[in-house]
């Protein structure tokens, strides 16, 4: 049975878990640096702008979709954008994205928000497939860019 519920304070280190799978399945778990304290400082602040569903099977930590408050300009309105969604290896091809992407549409709907966000890695034909199966819109042909750690200090540093 699969549960699929907000995190609780206390979660961080299963949500970690499932944030380092996913770098490390995409080849990139040596810019993870994050913490659970991070995290949880970042779910459980004051006023966070970040939120997290976990799903469970059978009881045990399986995934999650951890997601930020965005802004479109084409709307003029607020919307999620989803950073991770993440199933544990032992876990997939058992329905937990699909029931982690219903829950989190329902958050969408709750909050007003006409959109769900995203990037997904071209190569990963399984996301691909379960995206298109939901009606998501994949729009070929657009770049992810990030500017960080020592090009963001060299180019905030640059002169005029």
């Amino acid at each position: 049975m699969i549960e699929v519920r907000p995190i609780r304070p206390g979660e961080g280190a299963a949500l970690l878990t499932m944030v380092r799978a996913l770098a490390e399945s995409h080849g990139f778990l040596d810019k993870q640096t994050a913490t659970a304290e991070d995290l949880e400082r970042a779910l459980f602040a004051e006023h966070p702008i970040v939120g997290c569903l976990l799903a469970f099977v059978d009881g045990k930590p399986a995934g999650c979709a951890f997601w930020h408050r965005s802004f479109t300009t084409a709307r003029g309105r607020e919307v999620i954008y989803l950073e991770d969604l993440s199933v544990l290896p032992e876990f997939r091809r058992k329905g937990v994205a699909r029931a982690l992407l219903k829950d989190l549409a329902g958050e969408a709907k709750r909050r007003g928000y006409p959109s769900i966000y995203w990037l997904m890695k071209s190569w990963n034909e399984g996301a691909r497939a379960l995206y298109a199966e939901t009606g998501a819109e994949i729009e070929e042909g657009l770049v992810f860019c990030r500017l960080a750690d020592e090009a963001l200090t060299l180019w905030a540093e640059k002169a005029p």
